[in-house]
């Protein structure tokens, strides 16, 4: 198990929640809701099945019959999803930090592989110029004997 799986597994309940609600924010369908629920409230003000109490501009864009409610709605949704996108932001932010020293340990694994491969390399180089060495003396031997 990775250090980020491991610490994804100890995640508390509002961790979890906000790393829910962080993905569900930015899904195209959420957007679409939230679309169609605006329009929706506007609409209904904007027909008079609603009555809106206003006399400057248009009753349904003015009226304080709609307005207090979503505008409380709107911000208090705000506030919360603004602290669980913050939450699963500072999550992603400790397992990027967990993955970029994983990455950090790899990379100095990876260095002291390629140190000893460069020893074994030379030493391997040195072992082949012996054989060839020897293998040119037996053959200066050998031909030296059959003359």
């Amino acid at each position: 198990m990775t250090p980020v799986e491991a610490s994804a597994d100890r995640e508390s309940i509002f961790n979890r929640i906000a790393d829910y609600v962080s993905a569900a924010m930015g899904r195209p369908t959420n957007i679409m809701i939230w679309l169609v629920l605006v329009v929706g409230w506007t609409l209904l003000f904007a027909a008079h099945i609603v009555s809106a109490n206003a006399n400057f501009l248009p009753g349904w864009f003015t009226g304080t019959a709609f307005n207090f409610p979503l505008n409380l709605n709107t911000t208090v949704a705000e506030l919360f999803i603004g602290f669980l996108v913050a939450a699963a932001a500072n999550r992603s932010e400790r397992n990027l930090e967990l993955t970029l020293a994983a990455i950090a340990d790899q990379e100095k694994h990876i260095e002291d592989v390629e140190a000893t491969l460069s020893a074994e390399l030379a030493s391997n180089t040195v072992l082949t110029q012996q054989v060839h060495d020897m293998a040119s003396q037996i053959h200066a031997f050998l031909t030296a004997s059959k003359s």
